[in-house]
């Protein structure tokens, strides 16, 4: 019996919204765009460059990988900008939560909610990629 690879759905819309603002959000502050001042007073600039970088590659990679026809190659790319997705908002996150600011709860929540669903889809990717692998599609 032959075997049939159905990928479904690599386009999320909450992930394609995520990759287009993480790409566009690390894109201006590489270019000089300035982060509100509380950020900039409560973070190492080296923290913050590490994050907008972060966003930016992942954001770019991730999308670039909706653009490629070959499947199993997509998926390559598309984990490796949930690694991305995964680590920028956790860093930032778990930034916040040193901080020692009160009021940073919210937030906290948000970016560490981003980095789970990131890791999530990320492992869903990798199990896609499984699958291609065990029928023999790379």
């Amino acid at each position: 019996m032959p075997t049939i690879v159905l990928v479904t759905g690599r386009h999320r819309p909450h992930e394609v919204m995520f990759l287009i603002v993480s790409a566009l959000g690390g894109g201006a502050f590489v270019l000089g765009a300035k982060p509100p001042t509380t950020v900039e007073q409560l973070f190492a600039p080296w923290l913050l460059w590490t994050w907008y970088l972060l966003l930016l590659g992942s954001g770019a990679i991730g999308l670039v990988s909706f653009l490629m026809p070959d499947t199993y190659r997509a998926l390559v790319l598309e984990l490796a900008a949930m690694v991305g997705q995964t680590t920028a908002p956790l860093l930032y996150g778990l930034a916040l939560l040193a901080s020692g600011v009160p009021a940073a709860g919210f937030a906290v929540a948000f970016f560490v909610g981003w980095a789970c669903a990131s890791a999530w889809r990320g492992w869903q990717v990798w199990r896609g990629m499984r699958v291609l692998q065990q029928a023999g599609v790379e």
